[in-house]
């Protein structure tokens, strides 16, 4: 009887994990979900190894003096599928039970339906003796199953060791938050370790439950009701994505890859929306739910930690977002690591349309400063960078397949780059102030990716006419921005040896002030996102060869007229409807006079025929009588010549 009950647990157990894939589509974490299960699965073992020992003579629960409980994210509800499940055995040594053996037995049945358990074993009366141990792992406990009698006193033991440990407790879980400020985060990522974690956000709940001290939660002591909403909601997508990774490697898996994103999304069920598709949006949300709770967990808990060291916290009172840059615009002009009590108050300020329209002649002087990196980066962290500069939110961790950071914190390494050399690279040195500031400006919109160089200029002249600048300093910019990957793009997808690409590339920037300032540019990048020495030596060569081309003046001037032809070549309905690899023949034909001398029409017609036929000929007779041949490069014209 025994055995069939056991068949028919594993079986169900089984069942589950097959079918649980469903709670992606509720609301609220997967985990909350696969817990309230787990404790349905360990009642019923728990039922099966009572019937093997008592038979049909159990006494009611109660009065077996044993119980289980769950201890650490188990506790919370918070635990994830293929986790190990954190349980505390509690037992009282009374004579007439002899429970060990009994125990025992639960932990097999456990282990044998494959349940992954990280258990401990206590006596009652031993509870004290075995704080050491436990330590951080009973300040979150729930009762599953056994026991209420024995619960009670249990819970009261805790309470306790709590209450006498409290400060030593606390400082453990500090441990977790040793660093104070808010670093970039890669968009591959360990999902427990990592900033804006899992364990940042274990170790957080602990401390809120630690420091409890009436039903409300010990955060709104801190913040505010819409501040914890946000916290538990990134929280509960963080708990759902561990679940996911783990029901897709079948195993306890923490490295979050993007070569798993799209098995990920299609297991949770993620929809592609306007502009953007279920792999983006997923590794977006995942970014975003690891920035939000990587802040809110560090910012608590250094509210916690200056409470136990009795630190006098600076308090920042802003009530307009004006005075807010006024205050950023008066400070020392040097390098900053910006307190989280003020990154805090500027999420939390309100403003309305036309405190931004003020604040934007403010915010145009802060690309003025020396160092503007650090006070863009607070505004970043604070959420106020999203009113002040709506084009580059729309990239807010937006995934870049070939990077290591997603789109938006690429051009922050980089614009922090760019201030760590300012004062060093020589090219740097002899820009005006003006050209620092655009400059700057425009390294924050490289963001934006978009393949319609029409497009990406709407979106410059769109913003930049919000601020002061000149006309002449506003098209200068225009032309380093719309050319701002030029360089990477050729040095990573196209042959730099070849003078067709080289003379395309020079007649873009129109001097070799222009050439040697977008190397930098992409110089200063590459060194941000740590590409390899083989990248910086085909930059090095790719520049030298655009040098040459400078120096021949009819190259460059037909380069010029063919990179024209071809722009309005590349919006014309004719090529546009052909299929993408005869668009990339087109664009990489080596002639220039080819492109510059024929209609769109005859462009796509030729390229057409020599794309199907090794060899072909016609005559045309519209003006006067021609033959016209297409051949491979090195055919001999004299053989037919010779015939006619």
């Amino acid at each position: 009887m025994l055995n069939k009950e056991l068949e028919i647990f594993k079986k169900n157990l089984s069942s589950y994990t097959q079918s649980c894939r469903k709670f992606f589509l509720k609301q609220g974490a997967f985990s909350l979900y696969h817990s309230k299960n787990m404790d349905n699965f360990i009642k019923k073992a728990y039922d099966i190894v009572l019937k093997d020992y008592f038979d049909d003579f159990s006494p009611p629960s109660d009065n077996i003096p044993f119980c289980v409980l769950a201890s650490k994210a188990y506790a919370n509800n918070s635990l994830c599928f293929n986790e190990s499940i954190s349980l505390i055995f509690v037992y009282k040594d009374i004579k007439a039970f002899h429970l060990k053996p009994m125990i025992k037995a639960f932990i097999e049945i456990l282990n044998d339906a494959h349940l992954q358990i990280d258990s401990v074993i206590l006596e009652f009366n031993g509870l004290y003796n075995a704080s050491n141990e436990l330590k951080t792992s009973i300040i979150q406990t729930r009762f599953i199953c056994g026991s209420r009698i024995l619960f009670k006193g249990i819970k009261t033991k805790f309470e306790s060791i709590l209450k006498e440990n409290k400060n030593d407790f606390a400082k453990l879980l500090l441990e977790n938050f040793k660093e104070f400020d808010i670093p970039f985060i890669k968009q591959e990522f360990n999902i427990l370790k990592d900033f804006g974690g899992l364990n940042h956000l274990r170790s957080l709940e602990s401390l809120l439950v630690l420091f409890k001290t009436s039903p409300k939660n010990y955060a709104l002591n801190f913040i505010d009701e819409k501040n914890l909403s946000e916290l538990r909601l990134a929280g509960d997508f963080l708990l759902s994505l561990k679940s996911a990774m783990n029901l897709l490697s079948a195993k306890d898996e923490d490295e979050f890859l993007l070569i798993n994103v799209h098995d990920l999304s299609e297991l949770m069920y993620k929809k592609a929306k306007k502009h953007f598709g279920a792999n983006e949006l997923l590794v977006q949300k995942a970014l975003q739910s690891m920035h939000t709770i990587g802040f809110y967990t560090h910012f608590l808990a250094k509210q916690i930690q200056d409470g136990l060291n009795h630190t006098l916290k600076q308090e920042y009172k802003f009530k307009t977002l004006v005075e807010v840059l006024e205050y950023l615009l008066k400070l020392e002009d040097k390098q900053v690591i910006f307190d989280l009590n003020l990154v805090f108050a500027l999420r939390r300020l309100k403003y309305g349309k036309k405190d931004i329209e003020k604040a934007l002649i403010l915010f145009e002087k802060i690309f003025y400063k020396r160092h503007s990196f650090c006070v863009l980066k607070l505004l970043l962290d604070s959420g106020i960078l999203k009113d002040l500069c709506k084009p580059f939110w729309t990239v807010r961790f937006l995934s870049d397949e070939e990077g290591n950071y997603s789109f938006d914190e690429q051009v922050f390494l980089m614009l922090s780059e760019f201030e760590k050399y300012e004062d060093e690279l020589e090219i740097l040195q002899k820009l005006k102030t003006d050209e620092k500031m655009i400059l700057k400006l425009v390294i924050l919109l490289s963001a934006i990716e978009s393949e319609n160089e029409i497009s990406l200029a709407g979106i410059y002249r769109a913003y930049c006419s919000k601020f002061d600048l000149k006309n002449e300093i506003l098209e200068w910019g225009l032309k380093i921005f719309k050319n701002n990957n030029a360089l990477k793009d050729l040095a990573e997808k196209e042959d730099i040896y070849n003078p067709i690409v080289v003379s395309s590339l020079v007649s873009k920037l129109e001097n070799l002030e222009n050439l040697e300032l977008l190397y930098t540019l992409t110089w200063l990048k590459a060194k941000a996102l740590n590409y390899n020495a083989f990248y910086f030596r085909v930059l090095d060569k790719l520049l030298e060869n655009a040098k040459q081309g400078f120096e021949d003046e009819n190259l460059l001037e037909e380069s010029t007229r063919r990179v024209k032809k071809e722009l309005t070549l590349k919006r014309s309905k004719i090529f546009l409807e052909q299929d993408e690899i005869l668009q990339d023949k087109i664009i990489h034909i080596k002639s220039n006079l080819f492109i510059i001398k024929n209609t769109f029409e005859d462009i796509v017609m030729i390229s057409k025929l020599a794309k199907e036929n090794d060899f072909k000929f016609w005559f045309s007779n519209e003006t006067n009588l021609s033959l016209q041949i297409v051949a491979p490069l090195h055919f001999n014209i004299a053989i037919i010549l010779s015939s006619l």
